[in-house]
């Protein structure tokens, strides 16, 4: 196979899947390892990918966000799984934070028989959550900044450090060992970090296509997490760099 063709399929791969790692392009194309280093650095070089710790991600444009319907169709057996493990972390009498993301709507069936109070800047969780007679549910008021209905902005950072949480559960738009959690908006940004600054717990719960990526705002370091929860296909290399931090890491496992 030519060098540009298996630049393409190398593209049209991780264009599908979001992530290829290394060995398993070195096996898939029978070459060695040396030359899909060399592919990828290409590749990265005319900004068609980003290399990661043993692979590559896909790049996107720093302000991008997905649509409803794309963020419940992506990965959406990962985001399940990865939902119902961070479920197993809450127990009755917590105060929790939800923010609104695919795998948040995802956990709440998984707590509706819990007593809890739960705290949460997205209109859907709320409208959702609040049908439950034993949750108490606290909406954050402010600015409906994005089309997601989640609230955000000055406002929603100011009531934010009001309240104590024992465990908030945080989606991101990258995240990575050495440049930390990042996300698409300076307004999401400033608010997660209040939410975490406000909860004695913090999970970050995000899928694979996640893990080595960068994207435009951070939100902090990874140390100011203590747990994340990610699916069987991130970056193991990744993952190793993310737990030598200190931090928790869980796997689950789909297929």
């Amino acid at each position: 196979m030519l060098t540009e063709e298996r630049k393409k399929k190398i593209l049209q791969m991780i264009d599908n899947d979001g992530i290829v790692q290394i060995q398993s392009l070195a096996d898939n194309f029978d070459v060695s390892i040396y030359t899909i280093r060399r592919d990828l650095a290409d590749l990265e070089k005319k900004g068609l990918l980003k290399k990661t710790h043993g692979g590559a991600v896909k790049v996107e444009k720093a302000m991008w966000l997905p649509t409803v319907e794309e963020g419940m169709k992506e990965a959406a057996a990962e985001k399940k799984a990865i939902a119902m493990r961070a479920s197993k972390y809450i127990e009755d009498g917590d105060t929790i934070f939800l923010m609104g993301s695919t795998i948040s709507h995802a956990m709440v069936p998984l707590i509706c028989d819990m007593r809890l109070t739960v705290v949460t800047n997205s209109l859907d969780v709320a409208k959702i959550i609040c049908s439950y007679e034993n949750i108490e549910t606290i909406i954050i008021g402010g600015k409906i900044k994005n089309y997601k209905g989640n609230i955000l902005g000055s406002s929603a950072v100011y009531e934010m450090e009001k309240y104590s949480l024992d465990k908030a559960f945080i989606p991101c738009a990258g995240v990575q060992a050495k440049k930390g959690i990042t996300t698409s908006t300076i307004d999401t940004a400033d608010f997660t970090r209040a939410v975490i600054k406000a909860s004695d717990e913090n999970i970050l719960i995000t899928d694979y296509r996640k893990i080595g990526r960068i994207t435009f705002s951070k939100i902090c370091n990874i140390d100011q997490i203590q747990r994340l929860i990610t699916d069987n296909k991130a970056d193991k290399n990744e993952l190793d760099e993310i737990a030598r931090t200190g931090v928790s890491i869980d796997i689950v496992e789909t297929f």
